[in-house]
C-alpha cells in the first residue's frame, strides 16, 4: 500500500524543484517525471525484474506497485491539465481538462476534477470509518 501510494505521487515531486530552482518559470507538467513514457519504461524494467527474480524478493513487486502509481498518476493528471502522451515523440498535449478565465492555481479548484478529488477522499473517508465502526 505505502509502495502505490508514493508512487502516486512521486511525480509531484517535481514542484519542489519548480519552487525552488526553477522560480515557478512554467507547467511542472512539462518536465520528465510528468512524461508517460518515463513512468511506462520504469513500469516495464520493474516487470521484467519482477519475472527475473528468482529469490521471489518482495522488491520487485515493490517497484511494480510503485511505478504503476506514477503512471496511475498520469492518466488521471490527464483530467487537470496538458500531458504530453507521445513524448519524446511528440510534445502534443492532451488534456480533458477545459480552460476557463480564472488563473492556473484557481483554475484547479472550481474545476469538475477538484470535485472528484474530493469525491474520492471522501469515500476513502466513509469506507475507513466504516470498516472502524465494524470492528467495534
Amino acid at each position: 500500500m505505502f509502495c502505490g501510494m508514493a508512487g502516486a505521487i512521486a511525480p509531484d515531486f517535481d514542484i519542489l524543484y519548480d519552487f525552488l530552482f526553477d522560480n515557478s518559470q512554467g507547467n511542472h507538467h512539462e518536465y520528465f517525471t510528468h512524461i508517460p513514457a518515463f513512468w511506462l519504461s520504469l513500469l516495464l524494467i520493474s516487470l521484467l525484474w519482477l519475472l527475473l527474480d528468482k529469490h521471489s524478493s518482495p522488491s520487485p513487486s515493490s517497484a511494480v506497485v510503485f511505478t504503476l502509481g506514477g503512471f496511475i498518476h498520469m492518466i488521471l493528471d490527464t483530467c487537470t491539465g496538458p500531458i504530453f502522451w507521445l513524448a519524446p515523440f511528440s510534445y502534443t498535449s492532451y488534456s480533458w481538462h477545459s480552460p476557463n478565465e480564472y488563473p492556473w492555481d484557481v483554475a484547479y479548484f472550481v474545476s469538475w476534477a477538484f470535485i472528484l478529488e474530493l469525491f474520492i477522499i471522501w469515500w476513502a473517508i466513509f469506507l475507513f470509518m466504516k470498516k472502524k465502526a465494524s470492528s467495534l
